[in-house]
């Protein structure tokens, strides 16, 4: 005969816990770290970053994470540990922002880094609530957190949202006008590019500089052109000419593009 099993025990829903976190809108990654070469980290890499689909490296990055990690290595190694540590990479020029004038790591498992001293511009979600499971007691957070802000950047009153844990799994719940409002176009893209001035950029000298370098620029226009528009903007980029962050030297080189590339198109037909 066949073995009985019995049917699982039904839980009462009161002696479910639960724990409510700040959802943060930045962009998933983790840092694996690794014990290679018996853990003297002889062995590149030892320390690796990661976003939600990929691994990362300096010349292949999500909003600058793997060159951070990648320079903040040792510290990192000597304080999280082995393991894959995962969390949201937050701040200025990614997506929502969340108010802050910098980039930080968030550590999603707060439990396992609560008394760990961590490395710097590394942090732990903001913990919003632990205790029993309750509907009402999501929405009452959810009120909080409307009406006070974030518990990142005091004063920032757009938080996304936040994420139940109950059972060890972890559920969201946001804001409406956050979704809408990140989950569509930019609407400002156009206009804040035609409002770029480009001006200080356009320089004949540069341009003149620059086709002089290699025969090709000119023998091969205008197939050319975007090549001639691309290394044009590099040149500023490397020369420092084009001041602010990584975010917004990119944004930058958008805006400025199309500038340039007329500029440059018109100035050879009219040479």
């Amino acid at each position: 005969m066949e073995e009985l099993i019995a049917f699982p025990k039904i839980e009462q829903i009161g002696k479910l816990y639960m724990t409510i976190t700040q959802k943060l809108h930045g962009t998933n990654a983790q840092i694996m770290i690794e014990d290679i070469d018996g853990g003297h980290c002889g062995v590149d890499p030892c320390v690796r970053a990661g976003s939600r689909s990929r691994w990362l490296t300096p010349e292949d990055d999500n909003h600058g994470f793997a060159r951070w990690v990648k320079d903040n290595e040792a510290e990192l190694y000597c304080k999280l540990g082995l393991g894959r540590h995962y969390g949201e990479w937050c701040g200025k020029g990614i997506n929502a922002g969340e108010g802050l004038s910098d980039k930080r790591f968030y550590l999603f498992n707060w439990r396992r880094y609560r008394t760990m001293p961590l490395p710097d511009r590394v942090h732990t979600v903001p913990v919003l609530f632990t205790g029993k499971f309750d509907l009402g007691t999501i929405n009452i957070v959810m009120d909080e957190l409307e009406h006070t802000g974030s518990h990142i950047v005091p004063g920032y009153m757009k938080p996304e949202g936040i994420v139940i844990e109950v059972d060890g799994k972890r559920y969201k719940k946001v804001f409406d006008d956050e979704v809408v409002k990140w989950s569509r176009p930019d609407e400002t893209r156009e206009k804040r590019i035609s409002n770029f001035d480009a001006s200080p950029y356009l320089q004949p000298l540069r341009l003149e500089k620059l086709l002089s370098r290699d025969e090709k620029y000119t023998r091969e226009y205008p197939e050319s052109l975007p090549q001639i528009v691309k290394d044009y903007i590099q040149d500023l980029v490397d020369e420092k000419q084009i001041p602010g962050d990584e975010d917004e030297i990119q944004n930058a080189r958008k805006c400025m593009a199309r500038a340039i590339f007329n500029f440059v198109k018109s100035t050879i037909a009219g040479q």
